[in-house]
């Protein structure tokens, strides 16, 4: 996948362009990046996912922006894996968030990436106060020359629909749950990691650095861990222990993942921290970026009187995720 930015490289001469923030990159979004994928073999020309960084609720809404479920080289990756030929990144700011939705559609879909076919979801708008909507594209199409398909929302799979409801309390009545990043966000918050998975297409991960830790967990409980350093603007999933997997380099490991604050050590000052001890692995992984990924919570955090009641509670999480046979 090649990346693309406004007035940088020389105009495409036609293409399929689905558009969207892709937080997530959630199977909803997968319906729409592989209708562009499609459209796009039919017609002969390639794909092109328009995408935006930073979110643009960080820029129109900075002090009530979401937790991003990924990073955007995280979103960059997930992008490629799903097939799309192109990434045209807008870099969003006031100017851009000012543009009228016309002067997008002629500037940046027409000029710049000679949409062919426009694919988006039922809800789409965009431009200045989110004026442009599927009926001002559909219309814009009809002079500038490019079909539009406005595609219905994805939902989830009637196997977790009923689990989701009984987890954000929704009425019976409503067994049709919309798959959306803000309902990911949700449900990560929650804890729901195996939920989460089915609405990603994949399990729930983070990336960072592995740095040090104060030490505690080799030398006095006898399972060392990998500090995980994690942005600020990420989402976490609720404290507590999950079963998981760390992924280094080429290898995977079975991981016992803990997501807190050390009560135990440190009550309610602690620094929220991702701990997670990988299983039959004895390497340094000190400095070095690693991917944790999280499959299905264990129990909540809790308060030990000793260093031995935890140890044992930790020699049962293990034996937990060693029975799970990630």
């Amino acid at each position: 996948m090649k990346v693309l930015t406004p007035a940088r490289q020389d105009p495409l001469t036609g293409s399929a362009v689905t558009i969207g923030t892709f937080d997530g990159v959630h199977i909803g979004h997968r319906h729409l990046l592989k209708r562009a994928i499609s459209i796009g073999g039919t017609l002969g020309v390639p794909s092109v996912a328009v995408t935006f960084n930073p979110h643009p609720a960080s820029v129109l809404r900075p002090g009530a922006a979401p937790m991003l479920i990924n990073s955007f080289e995280e979103r960059l990756t997930l992008l490629e894996e799903v097939g799309i030929d192109y990434c045209y990144l807008v870099e969003f700011d006031r100017a851009r968030a000012n543009e009228l939705a016309e002067d997008f559609v002629r500037g940046s879909l027409v000029a710049e990436l000679g949409a062919k076919a426009v694919i988006v979801g039922p809800d789409f708008r965009f431009g200045h106060a989110r004026a442009g909507n599927v009926e001002l594209l559909t219309s814009l199409g009809a002079e500038l020359g490019f079909v539009v398909e406005a595609d219905p929302f994805v939902l989830a799979d009637e196997g977790v629909t009923n689990f989701i409801g009984q987890i954000l309390e929704m009425p019976e009545s409503d067994n049709a749950i919309v798959v959306s990043s803000t309902l990911i966000r949700d449900l990560v918050a929650r804890g729901a990691v195996d939920l989460v998975a089915n609405l990603l297409g994949r399990d729930f991960y983070i990336a960072g650095l592995v740095g040090s830790g104060d030490g505690r967990g080799g030398s006095e409980l006898g399972y060392p861990t990998a500090n995980v350093s994690y942005n600020a603007n990420r989402i976490l999933p609720a404290d507590g222990v999950y079963a998981g997997w760390v992924r280094h380099g080429r290898s995977t490991a079975s991981a016992a993942i803990s997501i807190g604050t050390r009560p135990t050590y440190y009550g309610d000052r602690g620094e929220r921290l991702i701990e997670a001890f990988l299983l039959d692995f004895s390497g340094d992984l000190y400095g070095r970026e690693v991917t944790v990924g999280f499959v299905q919570y264990l129990r909540p955090q809790e308060v030990f009187s000793s260093p031995n009641e935890l140890i044992s509670r930790i020699e049962q999480d293990v034996a937990q995720v060693r029975a799970l046979q990630l």
